[in-house]
């Protein structure tokens, strides 16, 4: 699944650089496989990951940070070109809920450093009142392609059984 949200991302042409933190190598190597900056993670935790790959985003002077996990089997280019379209104006979060509107499965800010991540239990909710509160823009994108994940042993059993993963 990881290397499809690469390869999806790297086909769409308003993504200029990837990035992926992880503490696997496996993963580090499928990132580097299809030129994406494989940022070994040296915290703990799903929030301090992203802040790294946050802090490696503005190094390279990164307008704006879309946030993907690996789990999104359906996502597709015109998902990227949609999340990245309602991001134009600054100041903006995008955020796209799971299939229940309880966790974040894509998060989109422009600045980079909008808001802090606030992912977990409840994430979307969670992002919701934090944009808010920092007085940003908010746009919800809402589209199979994000909103489907892979969370449980049924929801990677539907997977199998549609014919995506052997």
């Amino acid at each position: 699944m990881l290397d499809h949200v690469l390869t999806t991302l790297r086909e769409t042409p308003d993504v200029e650089r990837v990035g992926v933190v992880t503490p696997s190598p496996r993963a580090l190597f499928l990132a580097e496989d299809v030129d994406a900056t494989a940022l070994p993670q040296a915290s703990r935790g799903l929030n301090n990951a992203l802040e790294e790959g946050r802090n490696w985003a503005v190094s390279e002077d990164a307008s704006s940070l879309l946030v993907l996990p690996a789990d999104l089997p359906y996502l597709s280019t015109f998902d990227v070109r949609t999340l990245t379209g309602l991001a134009r104006d600054e100041h903006t979060v995008v955020i796209s809920p799971d299939e229940a509107h309880e966790g974040t499965n894509a998060l989109l800010m422009r600045p980079a450093n909008a808001m802090p991540f606030a992912f977990g239990p409840g994430s979307y909710e969670s992002h919701m009142r934090t944009a808010r509160e920092n007085a940003l823009k908010v746009e919800v994108y809402e589209h199979s392609g994000v909103a489907s994940d892979v969370d449980t042993f049924e929801d990677l059993q539907a997977l199998v059984d549609s014919g995506l993963l052997p």
